[in-house]
């Protein structure tokens, strides 16, 4: 009997010890369950990163507008180059056509003047001058786009373009009838450069190529100008007295008239 009892006992300890340790597992459980409760997704946390280190680099602009610059500008440089040279080479030929000229009227002065041969010689034929090859431009733009272009440029004072641009009017289209204007412009040019033997050559040239065309008072005039820039105030003079004598109602003979009398 008491054996039972002893058994009974420590079968009531046993059982209270299981007790005591789940109940010690609960209140661990329940002492430690806020580590494990998941936190909360707010609005914060999905906002992406703002602030100049989450923007994205600005792509590069476009380099098309800087490389049109640069063309344009070489391109305008080229034009000058090419417009110098026209003009150089106009220059040249100008004066080789005054030296021409002026050697054919030194030599017939020396024919005048020399003795007659001695009978049954006869004097050696003069030798006619080279003829002097005309400048030819390839253009096939039409006069009135070459004038036109070449207003615009004398308006926007790029006068090495507009000459290069009138050089090509004259010397593509000379029967033109805008040929008489764009060679007075580009006396004028010459003139206001002070080139003055450039803008007589043009001038002159002017008037043989149209004699009765609208510019020979205005060129006549000029040419006058230019002589007495020259230093040759006798010449300008007879210039001046041709164009009232020739042009007496135009308005180029009144302004001849004032300088005549100056």
């Amino acid at each position: 009997m008491a054996g039972r009892e002893r058994r009974g006992d420590g079968g009531s300890l046993a059982m209270r010890a299981v007790i005591l340790g789940l109940v010690a597992v609960s209140l661990a459980l329940a002492g430690c369950g806020g580590w494990f409760r998941p936190r909360p997704v707010t609005l914060e946390a999905t906002r992406p990163p703002t602030g100049d280190a989450a923007r994205p680099p600005a792509p590069e602009p476009p380099k098309v507008a800087e490389q049109l610059t640069r063309v344009a500008s070489e391109l305008s440089e080229l034009q000058n180059v090419v417009a110098k040279l026209m003009a150089s080479s106009r220059q040249l030929e100008d004066q080789l056509i005054y030296l021409q000229r002026r050697v054919g009227e030194l030599e017939s002065q020396s024919r005048s003047r020399a003795p007659s041969p001695p009978s049954g010689f006869a004097p050696p034929a003069p030798m006619p001058a080279p003829p002097v090859p005309p400048l030819r431009s390839a253009t096939t733009t039409p006069a009135e786009d070459l004038y036109r272009m070449g207003v615009e440029k004398l308006e926007a004072t790029e006068l090495d373009a507009a000459l290069l641009i009138l050089y090509d009017l004259v010397t593509t289209y000379p029967d033109h009838p805008l040929r008489e204007s764009a060679q007075f412009l580009v006396a004028d040019a010459l003139y206001q450069q002070k080139d003055y033997r450039g803008a007589l050559a043009e001038l002159e040239a002017l008037v043989g190529a149209v004699p009765t065309g609208a510019k020979v008072p205005d060129a006549l005039l000029k040419i006058g100008l230019c002589q007495r820039s020259l230093g040759d105030s006798a010449l300008a003079r007879r210039t001046w007295q041709r164009l009232v004598r020739e042009y007496p109602e135009s308005v180029a003979a009144r302004q001849a008239r004032v300088l005549l009398r100056g």
